[in-house]
């Protein structure tokens, strides 16, 4: 069991390292308070269609110096917020303009 968390651990520091160096990455979940089903990426996406996670996503993490844009619509078309590194539960999302369940695609712009 101790081996199994020791894995754990250095999955997620190397997911933390990759991040940084790659110079960003957010991570999706639908549930909010970061549960259920997670996307990672570290471009971004046109379609979240393309994953099954259209208007599905209730909480984000954001990782490295990158900010992200995420958009109401398929085709990073919409209303559109931009999140910088961080963790953003639904509550705080709303906070910052964006609906549950209302993301569509996304980007890393910088």
């Amino acid at each position: 069991m101790k081996e199994s968390h020791n894995e754990q651990l250095f999955q997620e520091l190397g997911n933390e390292v990759a991040a940084t160096c790659s110079g960003g990455v957010a991570y999706l979940y639908q549930n909010d308070g970061f549960g259920g089903r997670k996307l990672t990426f570290y471009e971004g996406t046109n379609d979240l269609r393309r994953w099954g996670f259209n208007d599905q996503t209730s909480s984000i993490k954001i990782r490295g110096n990158e900010r992200w844009t995420f958009y109401q619509n398929v085709g990073r078309t919409g209303k559109a917020v931009t999140l910088g590194k961080g963790d953003y539960n639904l509550y705080q999302l709303r906070q910052r303009g964006i609906a549950n369940d209302s993301i569509s695609s996304l980007k890393r712009v910088g």
